[in-house]
């Protein structure tokens, strides 16, 4: 992938990827013998977001999803929307990441 091409990110905001797509695009950039840069950089992510997503996988739903309405994962003013718009597997995973946000002060409560 060269710096002109979409990122894992712009791909996932465009409908172009789904998120489990992650893990084959960390593939490409390991298995590559190009400089591609670093990895948050090739995955599109912020250093925030790639710390985040790196401590938590499950996560980047969330990153996703706060990209999409414009709020930062962690200073999220109302996670409720966020979370909805994350669609998490089921309500507990969701209330398990907004807990450790909460508890590592990556949001405010």
């Amino acid at each position: 992938m060269s710096s002109q091409e979409a990122t894992f990110v712009d791909r996932v905001m465009s409908g172009q990827a789904l998120l489990m797509d992650i893990d084959d695009y960390v593939d490409e950039w390991h298995d590559s013998s190009d400089d591609l840069g670093p990895l948050h950089q090739f995955l599109g992510l912020t250093d925030v977001e790639y710390s985040l997503w790196v401590e938590r996988p499950e996560s980047i739903r969330f990153i996703i999803a706060a990209r999409r309405t414009g709020v930062t994962p962690q200073r999220a003013q109302d996670l409720s929307s966020v979370a909805l718009a994350a669609r998490a597997k089921d309500d507990s995973e969701a209330a398990g990441v907004l807990d450790w946000l909460i508890k590592t002060g990556r949001v405010e409560n």
